[in-house]
């Protein structure tokens, strides 16, 4: 969408760009990274990919579900409510992936790959959407 000059868009139309276009870039990143997976060792990578990039997708749609909810709590509380769910959200990753330490479904080292490359996906987009905002 084409915007007159010195637009600026609300703090809700950022965080909802940032969420469609991470989305976007997730799926993008689960067919490639399914695929290279499936060609280079198979199912058991694939279903490592796949939850790794679904373990962080799900790490980063709450930050930004919170981000979102916290947007109109001012000073001191928006920070406590974020600092709560980010630690909040490192004991429930922890929890999973000491619970899934044990299955044989999956590559381990494919979960490590495919949660990585999501959060660095993550990143850029998030950058390239706030660096878009601000130009």
């Amino acid at each position: 969408m084409k915007r007159e000059p010195g637009y600026v868009p609300t703090t809700l139309e950022m965080f909802t760009s940032i969420a469609r276009r991470t989305l976007l870039a997730y799926l993008v990143l689960a067919v490639v990274g399914a695929g290279a997976a499936a060609i280079v060792a198979g199912s058991g990578a694939v279903w490592g990919v796949l939850l790794g990039i679904g373990l962080a997708g799900g790490a980063m749609g709450l930050t930004l579900l919170v981000m979102m909810v916290t947007e109109k709590v001012g000073g001191v509380n928006d920070m406590a409510i974020m600092l709560g769910s980010y630690l909040l959200k490192m004991v429930v990753l922890f929890v999973v992936f000491v619970a899934i330490s044990d299955s044989t479904f999956f590559d381990k080292s494919a979960v490590l790959l495919g949660f990585a490359s999501a959060v660095i996906v993550s990143l850029i987009v998030d950058t390239v959407t706030i660096a878009r905002t601000r130009a």
